[in-house]
């Protein structure tokens, strides 16, 4: 599927709320958009299923499809996020190349996405089993008093991030970070975790 400038624009949007509607009028605004350009910038979104609207015309994300567009657009998000904090990227970088763990997600979330000065960076480490959380909490932080950022690290397996996700009504680390997240690794599995974790 082409993606033009305004529709990457569009799908970053909503790729950064997953569960959060909008309507088209609010998507526009946010992105300082003229609401006839996101309209038509939209529709190959809605075309592909990658962007739905209920009755009351509220948009929304359905992030049980297309996961390698979902993660390009998470990867957009994740390279303009670098701009904002000096070292994360090589962080980032020195996480990736040591971990020795096949599939994991990681991530920044909290006050860290929207403040440019946060008193915390949020940082998620999610691994497969919970056999492994207490190695690579300290695995993770070993790397993370290397950099002058003020990480606040955290590690759950998958069985947690199940059973948080299938408490929609509940306030917890992952219903919260769906709507305030930069995923810095493993954008595919991250939606396939969500997928499954809210059926």
């Amino acid at each position: 599927m082409y993606l033009n400038r305004s529709t990457v624009k569009i799908l970053q949007l909503f790729v950064g709320h997953i569960t959060e509607p909008f309507t088209l009028r609010e998507a526009a605004r946010r992105l300082k958009m003229h609401v006839s350009l996101a309209h038509r910038a939209i529709q190959p979104l809605r075309g592909a299923a990658i962007i739905g609207q209920d009755k009351h015309k509220n948009l929304a994300l359905d992030y049980r499809v297309h996961h390698e567009t979902l993660a390009f657009a998470e990867y957009l998000r994740r390279d303009d996020f670098f701009g904002k904090f000096k070292g994360l990227k090589f962080f980032a970088d020195e996480v990736i190349e040591k971990i020795r763990q096949e599939s994991f997600v990681l991530l920044v979330f909290g006050s860290s996405i929207e403040s440019s000065k946060p008193r915390d960076i949020d940082l998620l480490l999610i691994v497969d089993s919970t056999d492994k959380i207490a190695f690579h909490e300290k695995f993770l932080r070993n790397i993370a008093s290397d950099y002058d950022l003020p990480f606040e690290e955290q590690v759950i397996g998958f069985e947690s991030v199940f059973e948080m996700l299938s408490r929609r009504d509940e306030k917890n680390v992952m219903n919260e970070l769906l709507n305030k997240h930069i995923i810095l690794y493993g954008a595919e599995l991250f939606y396939r975790l969500i997928q499954r974790g809210r059926l």
